[in-house]
C-alpha cells in the first residue's frame, strides 16, 4: 500500500511518467489478486489496498488528462499560426 501511495505522489508531482507509472500499478494489482486468492490478505487490508490503488488510478487520469489538455492547446496554437500564415499570403 505504501508504495501505491508513493506512486501516486510521484504522479502528482510529475516526477514519474504516467504510462510507467500504470505498468507498475498494473503489476502491483496482479500481485495483490494474487495475494487475495491465497486468502492471506484480510478484508480491512483489502479495503485500504483498493483506496490506494483507486488514489493512483485517480492521479493517472488527471496526469493524462492534463497531458491531453496540453497538447490540444499546442495543436489549436499551431492551428492558429497556420490560418495566420494562410491569411497573410
Amino acid at each position: 500500500m505504501t508504495l501505491t501511495i508513493q506512486i501516486r505522489e510521484f504522479v502528482q508531482n510529475r516526477s514519474l511518467d504516467s504510462r510507467f507509472a500504470a505498468k507498475l500499478v498494473k503489476r502491483l494489482k496482479k500481485e495483490a489478486d494474487a495475494i487475495s486468492e491465497r486468502s492471506n490478505a484480510t478484508k480491512s487490508g483489502q479495503k485500504e489496498l483498493r483506496k490506494a490503488f483507486d488514489a493512483v488510478d485517480a492521479a493517472l487520469r488527471e496526469h493524462d488528462a492534463a497531458l491531453l489538455v496540453t497538447a490540444n492547446a499546442a495543436l489549436r496554437e499551431t492551428d492558429s499560426t497556420a490560418s495566420s500564415k494562410k491569411a497573410q499570403q
